[in-house]
């Protein structure tokens, strides 16, 4: 690694848990704090870079940057929090009770929940109150739709201002997978049979159950790293929230659904990085497996060059208009990601690539 690279994840574990910064050279404020919001954890940092003193202090131009950084990002998760309120408390007095998926119910799990940075609300309400609860939604004050019909796809966008909201029926589209049934049942247990309930805001609400809550952030992640690019941020969330809930999973339950879904390299992998990168003891990360490091190299490799929903996608850009060529384009386009994944993760590669084709093919035949 380069000297702001081990720099950056010293002050990034340091921002996760707590511990005390120590540096004895000075710190490359410049490059670490382009890495940061490269992976979107410069909240996180700055939280650590403004308790500095001495030569490893930042300048005051930059403390400014980073104080201002974390204002923002306080008063986003203010409005969001204000937003989350109103509509949780008109779905319950309409009989339909949410689920908090990702944003606030990890931020719960940091020890300052300020700091986890996300910039829209995403709530499952599963299939039977989807329409129900979107058209209620709407009715709130200062709301506006974009995107996704409510008959259709695996969410409804709802928008307040500049704060987005995601309301879910499903929590993840598998849509072609062989593993759906296997998803659907996890996804049951997870949000609806052995959902946690929390203390928000003078609200009661619901969100997923600890195995599910470990479980989805680390597919959530995985789904980014396939589509377009995990950054740390999202790798922080995972390590987290198995560090908030050391000593209470079910690890029987949350192997049997990582095998299930042909996961268990990935999350080995990542784990690897999760323990050698930020810190989190190998007691916390369940499955580990040391032997995973040369692939964990390459991982590594790739997450700090595409960053949080970074990577390049000039490609999918470039679609041209014309209906055959566009399906031509497509079609080569399952190749250039199963080359660009396996690399890493060659058996996922080969799935994901057949999946692809699987699913272009089933359009096809629809539409005949």
């Amino acid at each position: 690694m380069s000297v702001a690279e081990t720099q950056y994840f010293a002050l990034l574990r340091s921002a996760l848990w707590g511990t005390p910064f120590v540096m004895e050279e000075e710190v490359e404020w410049n490059a670490v704090m382009k890495l940061a919001k490269h992976q979107a954890t410069n909240v996180l940092l700055s939280s650590v870079a403004l308790q500095i003193t001495g030569k490893s202090r930042p300048s005051d131009s930059m403390l400014g940057e980073m104080q201002s950084a974390m204002r923002i990002n306080l008063i986003n998760h203010l409005q969001l929090r204000r937003i989350l309120v109103a509509a949780s408390k008109l779905l319950q007095d309409n009989n339909i009770n949410p689920v908090l998926l990702k944003g606030f119910g990890l931020a719960m799990l940091y020890s300052n929940p300020d700091l986890r940075q996300f910039g829209d609300i995403d709530l499952y309400v599963g299939l039977d109150n989807f329409h129900k609860a979107c058209m209620l939604l709407r009715t709130m004050p200062g709301c506006y739709t974009w995107s996704e019909e409510v008959d259709s796809g695996r969410h409804y966008n709802i928008e307040f201002g500049q704060y987005p909201m995601e309301v879910h029926r499903v929590s993840a589209d598998l849509s072609g997978h062989k593993e759906l049934a296997i998803y659907e049942s996890i996804e049951r247990e997870g949000l609806y049979e052995k959902a946690q309930c929390v203390d928000f805001e003078g609200l009661k609400l619901m969100i997923p159950s600890k195995e599910f809550m470990v479980f989805f952030t680390f597919f959530h992640a995985w789904h980014h790293f396939l589509t377009s690019g995990v950054g740390w941020r999202q790798i922080s969330d995972v390590a987290v929230t198995l560090h908030a809930y050391y000593g209470q999973l079910d690890t029987n339950k949350l192997y049997q659904w990582i095998t299930s879904m042909h996961l268990l390299k990935p999350w080995q992998t990542f784990g690897y990085l999760m323990v050698d990168h930020l810190g989190l003891h190998k007691d916390e990360m369940p499955f580990y497996e040391a032997s995973c490091q040369r692939r964990a190299n390459k991982l590594f490799s790739r997450i700090m060059a595409e960053g949080n929903f970074r990577r390049p996608n000039r490609f999918k850009r470039n679609k041209p208009k014309r209906i055959a060529l566009k399906k031509l384009h497509s079609f080569i386009g399952i190749f250039v990601s199963f080359f660009q994944l396996a690399d890493v993760f060659p058996s996922q590669a080969f799935h994901e690539m057949c999946t692809a084709l699987k699913m272009g093919f089933q359009k096809k035949n629809q539409k005949k």
